[in-house]
Parts: structure tokens; C-alpha cells; sequence
């Protein structure tokens, strides 16, 4: 079976950046930067192979090489990253403050403004959950799946229809 192609969640791109920064203490910079070196050369950061996700390019779906993931994680990233936080934290102390985040904030692809600059996605490449249940013939197991009924009426920006 092949392995699947999607996009990575924000919540596990989010979830990426706090393994980086324990991997940046734990291997005191200069462990990550090594391990970082021989990771890009595959598409992917020290936190994204241990959480299953790889950079591919936007055209091709291969994953980049080491130039695009330098210039990508070594150059792009560091100069949007602080901008990017300070927008986030607005909007976070938005939500604070009482604002509805809309269905899906976490579980939906987002691409940050290095993928745009670099033409790449970053992909989770994780079996889901809904194909380890799907049988022999091909059809889903419906005793395993756990979700959403046809009898439910869709949520509107977080909030419980009523």
C-alpha cells in the first residue's frame, strides 16, 4: 500500500516548532544543526521525521533537496517566523478575548508564508486512522470508525446549532 498523500495539519506543523525547540535544547544547537543537515537532504527537519512529515515541492510532490531546504528552513523560516508569531498572537488573543475560532483552525491544511516563498507543502505522511480500518474488500470496517452520524447538523463557527 502506497503511503498517503496529505497535507500536514496546522496543529501538527504547530506541534513540529515545539519539538524543535526541546531538540534545539536537548542537543545543546549543535546536535540539531548536524542532524538537521542530513535530514534536509530528504526533505525533512529532525521534528518532522519524528512526527512523520516531509517537504515536497509544489509541482512535483518530490520531496526538496538540500539547497531548497536550506535556503526553506535555514533562510525563509528564521526571517518570517517573528512576524508570523506576532500576527498569530494577535489573532490567538482574539480568541481570548471571546472571538469563535472556525471549525478545523488545527485539523485543516495551512501553508506558512516560507511554502509560498520556496513552492513547497509540507506533507503528513502518517497512515490515518480511517485506512488502517479499512478491510480486505476494501470497504470500511463500520464497526471501528468512530465520527460524525448522517443524523448530525453541521457546526457553525464552533458553535452548537440550538
Amino acid at each position: 500500500m502506497d503511503r498517503p498523500r496529505r497535507a500536514a495539519s496546522l496543529g501538527r506543523r504547530i506541534g513540529s516548532l515545539g519539538l524543535t525547540v526541546l531538540l534545539l535544547i536537548g542537543t545543546l544547537v549543535v546536535g540539531w544543526l548536524v542532524w538537521s543537515v542530513v535530514e534536509w537532504r530528504h526533505g525533512r527537519t529532525p521534528a518532522y521525521r519524528l512526527l512523520g512529515l516531509r517537504v515536497v515541492g509544489r509541482s512535483d510532490g518530490q520531496p526538496v533537496g538540500f539547497w531548497r531546504s536550506l535556503a526553506r528552513s535555514g533562510v525563509c523560516c528564521p526571517l518570517l517566523v517573528v512576524p508570523t508569531v506576532v500576527i498569530g498572537a494577535i489573532v490567538g488573543l482574539c480568541f481570548a478575548m471571546g472571538a469563535s475560532p472556525p471549525d478545523g483552525l488545527l485539523s485543516q491544511p495551512r501553508a506558512a508564508p516560507w511554502d509560498a516563498l520556496t513552492a513547497t507543502t509540507v506533507l503528513d505522511e502518517r497512515v490515518p486512522r480511517r485506512q488502517e480500518l479499512v478491510a480486505d474488500e476494501g470497504r470500511i470496517d463500520p464497526v471501528g470508525e468512530v465520527g460524525a452520524t448522517a443524523l448530525e447538523e453541521p457546526r457553525q463557527n464552533g458553535h452548537v446549532p440550538g
